[in-house]
């Protein structure tokens, strides 16, 4: 397994709106979770984390370092504002060493497809991540798809051929999920036509109707941040 990565933090008192202030100074509010006790609050640097994310330790141990813990914990998650790309929040969670947890793996692509070659094929790629069950120190870095067996129109990777790049883990998708497929040019291009909406002008003399189709949400135009 690789060495884990260390994160330190210290005790938060700025709580709430607060918090804002906090991320001006290029300080990021966290939360330390653990089943059946209240949450702890504390803050890390934005740049430290900004290189964990980079590193893609999210869904991984680190090695909490502050004044008051100092313990393997789980990178659970981590907030990003969508917007300005900027860090929000990070979620840790205190986890037993000795049993399995759920968490989501990412899954990269060894190898090279020959159907991508053909410009008459698409390799697509379905499953970024894939949910497993694994040790909190045995959890992979990344699920391995070898694509170089991807040749003619439904060729597939399916969530029972991935491998662990290290550690060990039991897949919690089907394992005929598939992850990764080759697929026609022309069908993807039919498929993106069908999702497109299709204009309907009005008769003439009809006025637009002020109702909301049905169905249709209300979105925000402000989002809040906690």
């Amino acid at each position: 397994m690789p060495e884990r990565h260390r994160l330190a933090a210290e005790p938060r008192t700025v709580l709430g709106k607060k918090v804002r202030r906090l991320r001006r100074e290029g300080v990021i509010p966290a939360n330390l979770v653990q089943a059946g006790h209240a949450s702890i609050a504390m803050q890390v640097s934005e740049r430290e984390l900004a290189d964990l994310v980079r590193a893609q330790a999210t869904g991984h141990l680190v090695d909490l370092e502050s004044p008051d813990i100092s313990e393997p914990v789980l990178m659970d998650s981590v907030e990003i504002d969508t917007l300005t790309n900027r860090l929000v929040h990070l979620t840790l969670r205190k986890v037993d060493l000795t049993k399995a947890i759920n968490v989501m793996v990412r899954v990269t692509l060894e190898g090279r497809a020959p159907a991508s070659d053909n410009s008459e094929l698409v390799v697509i790629h379905h499953l970024q991540e894939v949910e497993v069950s694994a040790l909190p120190i045995e959890i992979p870095s990344s699920l391995i798809a070898d694509v170089s067996d991807l040749v003619d129109v439904g060729d597939e990777v399916v969530v029972g051929d991935l491998r662990a790049e290290d550690g060990t883990y039991e897949p919690l998708d089907d394992p005929d999920v598939i992850v990764v497929q080759v697929t026609a040019a022309r069908t993807v291009e039919e498929d993106e036509e069908v999702d497109e909406l299709e204009e309907i002008p009005l008769e003439e003399g009809a006025e637009p109707s002020e109702e909301a189709p049905e169905g249709a949400v209300e979105t925000p135009t402000e989002a809040g941040s906690s």
